[in-house]
């Protein structure tokens, strides 16, 4: 384990936002950004009381007590998870999906007659097939050629019309799903550059989050793939936070080698909108390249990107199941993955750990089961010795 980990301390990247965002007045900075969505604060808390029928859980926040020295030696930080695979769909986007498809309903006037189209790598499928079903129109959902099983099944339970692209990669499913959109004049709800997604799924999770723990949490871990996420969780901190001295959360997202396509942007100054995976992931549902306005509103938000390897996410999976009793998936464990590396100094250095409390935010549980066992087995072997 130890050679092991020492091999993935030098693969552990960090790339932080340049000017680095959490050196500025960060609520002000979120305000000007959110401008684009007037809406944005006023409307998506609590999404349990908007959408009683949906059956929404308030996020888990669960202590992490064993991280603690992990992130700062003189156990002054205290980390939480922040558990989102409880939902009905088995991930976080289901609040998204929720107030995209009802602000299509207000737009339409009625949900007679309403159909939604969306891409996905999986958990935006499932989210938005049952937030259809719940809200009573029709979805049509693209996924990749070969997407995992698991989230196949879940998106087809749930009544949507399961397509799939012409190949592996998220790009060319969201490029048909667009063209059948513009065909055909329905609406296209993206995964992540809906500002009705952002504000349901990131912004309604950090509210929460501030609420539960009871104040605005310093640092955010997140696994990071469009950005809507990172960009929804750090408007709404911010605005929570509001102008207190001392109160600015630092959210910092987490991608696989595989596929950095934000690292990769941040370090060339512009958005690579189009990014074809280095391979298969186990953080499937990151992968994918990142539009300019997408790019344009995380970079205004967050405070970097880390970028892990796929034996540290494995790692993670392993981890959080012996920590917590949970399967998750590589795209939500992720998030974990830099904490457990011995390089994690460089964490709290990015981050500017200086006590209070950093939450790791773990966000689908959507895995095949046979995916996960093989991704965890090393660790097993080594945990039995």
């Amino acid at each position: 384990m130890s050679s092991l980990a020492s091999e993935e301390a030098a693969r552990l990247r960090v790339v932080p936002v340049r000017p680095v965002i959490t050196d500025r007045p960060f609520a002000s900075v979120a305000r000007e950004t959110a401008e684009i969505h007037q809406a944005f604060f006023d409307d998506i808390r609590p999404l349990g009381a908007r959408f009683p029928a949906a059956h929404l859980r308030e996020v888990t926040v669960v202590r992490a007590p064993d991280l603690d020295t992990r992130v700062d030696a003189s156990g002054q930080t205290r980390v939480w998870y922040a558990i989102e695979s409880l939902q009905q769909t088995g991930s976080f986007k289901v609040r998204g999906a929720l107030v995209a498809i009802d602000a299509c309903i207000q737009r339409a006037g009625s949900s007679t007659g309403l159909h939604v189209v969306a891409a996905s790598a999986g958990n935006h499928g499932a989210a938005m097939a049952y937030a259809a079903s719940v809200l009573g129109v029709r979805a049509t959902i693209f996924v990749p050629k070969g997407a995992p099983a698991a989230k196949c099944e879940r998106i087809a339970s749930f009544g949507a019309d399961l397509r799939f692209g012409p190949t592996p990669h998220y790009d060319d499913a969201e490029s048909v799903a667009i063209a059948m959109a513009e065909a055909e004049g329905l609406p296209f709800i993206s995964p992540y550059n809906d500002l009705n997604v952002i504000a349901g799924n990131g912004g309604s999770l950090g509210y929460e989050l501030a609420r539960v723990l009871g104040h605005v949490p310093e640092h955010v871990l997140l696994p990071f793939g469009g950005g809507g996420l990172a960009t929804g969780v750090a408007w709404a901190l911010a605005d929570a936070a509001g102008e207190s001295p001392g109160q600015v959360p630092r959210v910092w997202g987490v991608q696989s080698d595989v596929s950095p396509a934000m690292a990769d942007s941040l370090e060339r100054g512009e958005a690579i909108a189009r990014f074809i995976p280095q391979g298969p992931s186990l953080a499937d549902g990151l992968s994918g390249g990142i539009p300019e306005d997408a790019f344009a509103r995380a970079r205004s938000a967050i405070g970097g990107v880390m970028v892990v390897s796929e034996q540290a996410i494995a790692q993670a999976m392993h981890y959080i199941y012996r920590d917590l009793g949970l399967l998750v998936e590589g795209s939500s464990a992720v998030a974990l993955a830099p904490l457990l590396l011995p390089s994690r100094e460089r964490v709290a250095s990015a981050l500017g750990v200086r006590g209070g409390d950093l939450v790791v935010l773990l966000t689908g549980r959507n895995v095949d089961r046979s995916t996960w066992e093989r991704a965890v087995e090393p660790f097993v072997a080594v945990t039995n010795q």
